[in-house]
Formats: C-alpha cells, structure tokens, sequence
C-alpha cells in the first residue's frame, strides 16, 4: 500500500492506534480508582452515621429504643435513599421512619457476635444500595443484650459522583489526546526535517556531481551519507574511466578510418557505396569524443524530426537486410519534432531497429504519438518475441536473449544509457499487432 510508504503515515497511523489504546486503558484505571475511593467514602459515610445512631439508643424494657432524634434529616424523611433498623435475636424493635417497603426478611440475623462489622455493596428491591451492619452488645440492668443496628443508603449519590466524574475524565482524556496528537505531529516534522534537508542536497548534486553530501547530519543519518557519498565518489571514477576509455576508442578509430576512406577514393565504385558508411561512422566517433569531453552531458535545444531520422535509418538497414525483404511499416507523424543531439537518436533508434530487423521475419513497425506530456515510440516486430523472464535481463549491459547470433549484448544497454540521459524510459514487451517483441520508448517532451 502506497500509505505504508510514508514515514509520517506510518508514525500517526501507529499514534492513532496506540494512543487510543492507551487513553483507554488509563481512563479504565483511573475510572476504577475512583470507584473504589467513591465505595471507601461510602462506608465512612454509613460508619459516621452508624456512630450516631448508637449515641442515640436506650434500652428500656429491656428493648432497644430511639431516645432523641436523629441527627440527619434524610432518616426522618419517607423514601429519602437512607434507612435504618435495629434488630435483637427476637427481631426487628426499629426502623427509620424514611422505611416505606417491607423489611426484607434477611435482614434478620440469627446470630448476633458482639464487635462485628460488615459492609456491602448489594442489589435489594430498591435497587442497588450500600449496607452496613454492626453487632454490639448492651449492658443493662437485666443483663446484656445482643443489637445488630443496620444503615442502608441508595446509590444515587454515589452515582451521580461517578457520572460526573467520567465526564470530566472524558474531556480531560480527550483534550489531552487532541494535544499529543498535535504536539506528535510537530515533533514528527521536526524529527524528519533532516530527511527533507537530505532529499535536498542530493536534489543539487544534479547539477554538481562531483560534489558530496555535508556531514552535518544527525548521527542516524550520517551512515547513510557516508555510503551515498560513497556511491558518488565510485560513480565519478567509473564515469571518468568510461570518458577515458571512450575518447581512446574513438582515437583510435579515427585513424583506420581515414586508412579505410583513403583506399576508397582510389576506385569511385567502392568511395560511392561506402561513402555513406564511413560518414556515418566519423559522426558516431567525432560525437562520442565531444560526449566524452563534455562529460557525456545531452544538448536538448536541438529539435529533430524523428519520422526523417527513422528514414535514413531504415533505408540504411534496408541495404543490409536486402535479402530478407523487410517490409516496414513508418506511423510516425512528418512533424514529430524530438530536442536533442541527433546522433544519440541515430544510435538509440539504430539499435531498435537493428534488433527489429535480426530478429524479425518480415515485419518492422514503428511508430510515434504525444501523450501526457510525453512522446511514446515504439518499435515492433514479427519475431519470436521476448520472453517474459528476459524483458528486464536484456535491458543489463552484456546480456543477450539470443545467444546464436554473434554480439556483445551492449546494444540496448548503450540505449537505456542514452535514454536515462534524456530523463526517459525504455519498456519491453509483445506486440499486439506484430505478436514479436515489441520496445517502446517514453521521453519526456521539451518545449
């Protein structure tokens, strides 16, 4: 997925992930700490009131009784959420006057132990309450008398705390988030500012080759420029040896050439039929030694007509090839117009052609359109094709598909180089008129 491919989508796609994951689970631990303070304060609360309830009981008769009034109002007041009751081994002696539903009948102890405490959280016709039970033992005149004094208070308090609290946890927990992610995502920007810096400096070694990427990078990136400085100080030698090696070859050609030339002009048969061969090779040599001296740098002002160049290459290949008889078919519009050096096309063209033809029955096609901002060629032939786990091996210097015929398999090695001069792209597939090979060329169009 091309989402995958970015740093930065990577890292806020992990943060949307992980974040809410964890904004979740702390709320869930928060949420519950709060709980269990909330039930904490709850049993205070009963244990308080507990306390004054006892202050308010005296026995008389031997029964428990209320000898003054409650100290909180919600005992006194009919459904109020709080309740009350007294109990002795015979039964219930009091309830809070707040009581409006039966006693539930296991409220009743059947065995009272002096000094024992017991708080709950339960489910009870009213809903869910708070209870606590406490176990004392009376002395009096007539003896002591086992009293268990149990307090219930609804939860709606406790509730209403709780939901407040969540909310307010919500909105804390969602601001927060909203801040990490803003804050993440400019810290992410700032953290990859160096890749941006990076991306930069190799854009300006375009136009400066020789030149090699500063170090003042951070210590994750220095690796990095070190082998890209590397590659680029390997890339200068090799460009240099080729020149070098390039500007020998041409000299040393140009001199059996001007043998060559020289015994040609003694019979005007033989100067007439090679005239047109040996001009050509000057120009490939005179052009690879001005390449080689300029550094192998393309000069894209020129404007060619692409249909008039295939021509002359066809009539060339066409002497060569005379005995096959190819037939080819130029679709090329008269004016096509490519900017660039002519002999770069005159060899790239030439050796798709070339291959058409070797390889070919009968049938070559050519042709040539404006697309996109691009001019695409192609060139197709009738042949056996290419195989589909060679399309990309033959494009390699050195490689060939046939290895029958004779060559060096530098042809269209030599013609991806220029291609990758022009900014462009060579394409290698099967004709769907032709069903041979069929090579097409994208270049980009200069205005």
């Amino acid at each position: 997925m091309r989402l995958f491919r970015s740093l930065a989508s990577r890292f806020t796609l992990a943060s949307l992930l992980v974040l809410p994951a964890v904004l979740g689970l702390s709320g869930y631990m928060l949420d519950q700490a709060f709980q269990r303070s909330l039930t904490s304060a709850e049993k205070n609360r009963l244990g308080s009131q507990m306390y004054m309830l006892l202050g308010s009981i005296d026995i008389s008769g031997g029964q428990p009784q209320i000898s003054q009034e409650l100290h909180d109002p919600g005992f006194s007041r009919p459904g109020s959420g709080l309740y009350a009751w007294i109990f002795t081994p015979e039964g219930m002696q009091w309830q809070s006057p707040s009581v409006l539903f039966p006693t539930p009948s296991d409220l009743k102890p059947e065995r009272i132990n002096a000094g024992k405490e017991h708080f709950q959280d339960l489910i009870s016709s009213q809903g869910r309450v708070f209870s606590l039970s406490f176990d004392v033992e009376w002395e009096n005149n007539e003896g002591n008398l086992p009293v268990r004094l149990i307090i219930w208070r609804d939860s709606s308090v406790w509730d209403a705390e709780l939901r407040s609290y969540r909310q307010q946890l919500g909105q804390w927990l969602g601001s927060l988030g909203i801040f990490i992610i803003f804050a993440q995502l400019l810290i992410m920007r700032w953290g990859l500012q160096p890749l941006k810096r990076l991306k930069s400096d190799i854009d300006k070694l375009r136009e400066s080759p020789d030149e090699q990427l500063p170090g003042n990078y951070p210590s994750e990136i220095i690796p990095v420029t070190q082998s890209l400085n590397q590659v680029l100080a390997n890339q200068t030698q090799q460009s240099e040896r080729y020149k070098n090696t390039l500007n020998d070859l041409a000299h040393s050609l140009k001199t059996p050439l001007a043998v060559i030339s020289g015994f040609a002009q003694q019979d005007p048969e033989l100067e007439k039929k090679l005239a047109d061969p040996l001009r050509r090779m000057d120009e490939i040599v005179s052009h690879q030694l001005s390449r080689a001296s300029l550094g192998a740098k393309v000069n894209i002002n020129r404007s060619i007509n692409l249909r008039q160049l295939c021509k002359r290459l066809i009539n060339a290949l066409g002497k060569v090839y005379d005995r096959d008889e190819k037939d080819f078919s130029l679709l090329i519009p008269a004016d096509c117009l490519i900017q660039g050096e002519e002999a770069d096309f005159m060899e790239l063209m030439g050796n798709f052609l070339d291959n058409a033809c070797k390889y070919g029955r009968r049938q070559v096609f050519v042709d040539a359109e404006e697309m996109d901002g691009q001019w695409v060629i192609r060139v197709e032939d009738d042949g056996p094709g290419v195989a589909g786990n060679q399309r990309q091996s033959i494009l390699t210097r050195g490689q060939r598909a046939d290895t029958a015929n004779k060559g060096q398999g530098i042809g269209l090695a030599v013609a991806i180089d220029i291609v990758s001069a022009y900014s462009g792209s060579v394409e290698v597939g099967r004709s769907p008129i032709l069903g041979g090979a069929s090579f097409i060329l994208t270049l980009p169009v200069q205005r």
